[in-house]
């Protein structure tokens, strides 16, 4: 897995995101998450959401890998509520993904 990847949101700002090996190591900090799976054109993504707390998806992650075969947690750290909403609006209307999760609580 690459340690960094930028997504670009429908506005054109790309973000930053950094791998996570597993949810057990998930952040308790409030942010962005994306998950992603393999594809024949390369990766693509699963689910995006945003939470109060990272360490929360992990739910949201076991039902990506089991249902759409995500296989790689990329979390971007975003303590204000309301940027990381406008960050997962600009992303999630750029890329589609499967799902998305507006605010695990």
């Amino acid at each position: 897995m690459k340690p960094f990847i930028e997504i670009a949101g429908v506005s054109g700002t790309v973000y930053r995101f950094q791998w996570v090996s597993g949810p057990s190591r998930l952040p308790a900090t409030a942010g962005n998450f994306i998950f992603f799976r393999s594809a024949p054109d390369g990766d693509e993504i699963v689910c995006c959401g945003t939470a109060r707390s990272l360490v929360l998806a992990a739910t949201a992650w076991e039902r990506a890998r089991d249902q759409y075969g995500a296989a790689s947690i990329y979390v971007r750290l975003n303590v204000s509520r309301a940027i990381r909403s406008a960050e997962h609006q600009d992303i999630a209307a750029r890329q589609a993904p499967m799902v998305t999760i507006t605010e695990l609580d």
